[in-house]
């Protein structure tokens, strides 16, 4: 996998919304909470997990902003080795992990519209 480990402060932006995505990360410790184009919290990530993977693997530009809200470390996975693991991985898995990132892309851009919607009949 990756070889490089990272680390970053409580309030790090760790990658933002529009960037080009270069590397995805498995947190080894801390917390990472992950924000829309907006900066409504939309989730986070706990030890263990991986993020920052789904613009890589759809080809676009990050979808939200991640930043450490506390003291955290990751391993840092290229571009390359996260497209050769899932080059080799079934065609089911694949098939499922496009689905669900599909559908998170979907839900983000739902929850958007729908705030945006909210802040223009609340003015």
């Amino acid at each position: 996998m990756g070889d490089e480990n990272v680390s970053w402060e409580a309030g790090t932006v760790i990658y933002k919304f529009g960037e080009k995505s270069h590397y995805a990360y498995l947190l080894k410790k801390g917390a990472v909470e992950i924000f829309s184009e907006n900066g409504t919290k939309v989730g986070f990530v706990n030890k263990d997990e991986v993020f920052g993977e789904q613009s890589i693997l759809l080809n676009t530009a990050r979808t939200v902003t991640a930043v450490a809200s506390e003291e955290s470390e990751a391993i840092k996975i290229p571009q390359e080795t996260l497209w050769k693991e899932f080059k080799e991985t079934s065609i089911l898995i694949k098939a499922i992990l496009r689905s669900t990132y599909i559908r998170l892309t979907n839900l983000n851009n739902t929850i958007t519209q729908d705030l945006k919607n909210h802040d223009e009949k609340n003015q």
